[in-house]
């Protein structure tokens, strides 16, 4: 039995967006689709939510939170997990499931952009998701997006838990590594980014992830490490911006090139939080 999961804490056209895409999916397989939602349960307006079941999440809740409340709800073998700011290619569930293996528990996919016309979007698209793109290293446990994955039953409790405790993919991923679970990317299993940016709202964003980034990192950090990586910070920019080509840029160099100044301004920004997070440490200090 399989679940799939949508997070949502967006704007109701984006849920309905991503469902759009989904339902059909599910539907033409037999699988239940759980939409965990902040807020307001469903926007009754649009009959489309009809074929979903939907989990409320409180006011406040933090992706993070909200991604584990609806896998917290899946009841499947194999639990697949996107969010309301993307939207799935159309045989997104079928190459999921096709790349499912006795000896791997985690299952993902690749990250695109459905909107790059506007080179603020292509940029925010990079910045986000650049680092899953398709371009990664055999052998090394894949860069995965919460946006384009599938758990296994065996460890949907600890990534229930992380989850609502606040951890991100990165986190979540890296500690399931440390136990020696076993990874698969499924590079035409493809999900793209849906939402148009402004520059201002996205660099506040980029600053406030890169922030909590660090804050959370600084958990088990000295004060001297912590000081050494807020000084090393102004490098991130370029450092980052390399990454993203090496491993998602290659496959749009156009776009890639035509939104390089925006990328770079995105990543300044993370890279400005991410210094003030490793200053202000765990929040002891």
């Amino acid at each position: 039995m399989i679940s799939v999961v949508l997070a949502s804490c967006r704007p109701a056209p984006l849920m309905v967006a991503a469902v759009s895409r989904l339902l059909p999916q599910c539907r033409s397989i037999g699988v239940e689709l759980i939409v965990a939602r902040v807020g307001d349960s469903r926007p009754d307006s649009d009959p489309i939510v009809d074929g979903c079941r939907m989990v409320r999440c409180p006011s406040g809740a933090t992706i993070p939170q909200v991604r584990g409340a609806g896998l917290a709800a899946a009841s499947g073998d194999w639990v697949l997990l996107t969010e309301d700011n993307c939207v799935v290619r159309p045989d997104w569930v079928e190459r999921l499931v096709a790349g499912f293996t006795p000896d791997a528990d985690v299952v993902g996919g690749v990250m695109a952009n459905a909107q790059s016309e506007r080179s603020i979007d292509a940029a925010a698209g990079f910045t986000e998701y650049g680092f899953y793109g398709p371009f990664q290293k055999a052998g090394a446990v894949p860069a995965l997006a919460c946006a384009n994955v599938a758990y296994h039953r065996r460890v949907v409790a600890d990534v229930v838990s992380w989850s609502l405790a606040g951890q991100w993919e990165s986190g979540i991923h890296g500690r399931l590594a440390q136990q020696g679970v076993q990874f698969r990317l499924v590079t035409d299993a493809v999900v793209e980014q849906n939402v148009q940016h402004q520059v201002g709202t996205f660099c506040r964003n980029r600053y406030q992830h890169g922030r909590d980034y660090a804050v959370l990192r600084s958990s088990h950090l000295g004060s001297v490490k912590r000081f050494v990586l807020a000084c090393a910070t102004p490098l991130l920019p370029a450092v980052l911006t390399w990454r993203v080509w090496r491993r998602a840029g290659r496959s749009a160099p156009s776009d890639f090139l035509r939104a390089l100044p925006f990328t770079l301004t995105f990543f300044g920004a993370w890279s400005a939080g991410e210094a003030a997070g490793y200053l202000r440490g765990n929040g002891a200090g």
